[in-house]
């Protein structure tokens, strides 16, 4: 299911893919940021809270990418499937540290399946949601790129903000770019040649989907 529908519009979020700065301009658009809420810097949302229209496919059911109504016109963004498993891992698990798990441990547990089986859980433990962001855009977001009507990767976030501006929100959005890691003082998870090319293989569905 869509993550929110606005003015005819349904977002669908694949964890680690700009789908927190869209939050915000939802959160934003709902009159929800507190005053002294700034755009700058790494934050932490639990002190911001959900949007009164959003629904966290990572955490509560239904979880898992359901088609929408089908007057609607569906929007996602994608993400470079070894970008957004450095990502995933560098803030899930290097970050928060939900879960102990090296690289190699995150991709036996993807190969095996027993990560699926993990965000698949029905207790919100920080075990399930360090896997959520690290399954497969096509968990999330299918495997039929027709299904949506725009697709924008996550490196055209001001096309993403036009987009917003002119049609989901029709209201000024603020310049958020949300967790920037850059930002924060966790180094990034440095991979192996080896490694990147098992994570190519693990994710191979989502660049044969073209979520790359």
């Amino acid at each position: 299911m869509p993550n929110f529908v606005l003015n005819e519009y349904e977002f669908y979020n694949a964890p680690k893919n700009g789908g927190t700065t869209v939050r915000m301009w939802l959160k934003h658009y709902e009159g929800g940021l507190p005053q002294h809420f700034s755009p700058r810097g790494y934050y932490n949302l639990a002190g911001v809270g959900l949007p009164r229209n959003w629904t966290n496919n990572s955490l509560s059911e239904p979880q898992f990418c359901m088609s929408g109504a089908g007057s609607n016109s569906r929007w996602c963004i994608i993400r470079d499937p070894v970008a957004r498993f450095v990502s995933a891992y560098t803030d899930k698990v290097l970050g928060e540290r939900l879960a102990p798990w090296t690289v190699s441990t995150c991709l036996a547990l993807l190969e095996s399946g027993e990560m699926e089986r993990i965000a698949r859980s029905t207790k919100p433990t920080p075990l399930k949601q360090a896997a959520c962001h690290l399954l497969g855009q096509c968990f999330w977001l299918g495997q039929d790129r027709s299904y949506f009507d725009h697709v924008f990767h996550i490196r055209e976030m001001d096309r993403v903000r036009d987009f917003c501006e002119d049609v989901v929100f029709r209201i000024t959005l603020p310049n958020f770019h949300a967790r920037d890691q850059s930002r924060s003082d966790v180094e990034k998870v440095r991979l192996t040649r080896l490694e990147t090319r098992r994570i190519e293989r693990i994710y191979a569905k989502d660049y044969l989907a073209r979520w790359c």
